[in-house]
């Protein structure tokens, strides 16, 4: 299920490689994680992380945003805020 086609201002995602790289910073991009969250009924369990976010001094959305638990939740978000040029080019 895709989240929603690109937005249609972009000012988020100027730079790609930056986007991909800090995008969990920027507030919109927080809730459209939150959302993401809430509609696919994901819960992580820390326990079973091998290092939650706080024993390695990343805030809970760094960690959702970098780990494989969050890896299909960070495309379906590139490609919202970035559109096509979140594609990586074969």
């Amino acid at each position: 299920m895709l989240l929603a086609q690109p937005v249609a201002a972009q000012p988020l995602c100027d730079d790609v490689e930056a986007f991909s790289a800090d995008g969990w910073q920027l507030d919109p991009v927080q809730d459209a994680m939150d959302k993401y969250l809430r509609d696919h009924r994901m819960r992580a369990n820390w326990r079973q992380q091998p290092a939650p976010p706080d024993q390695i001094g990343r805030d809970y959305y760094e960690w959702l945003w970098h780990s494989d638990f969050g890896a299909t939740m960070k495309a379906e978000l590139m490609q919202r805020f970035c559109g096509s040029a979140s594609e990586p080019v074969p």
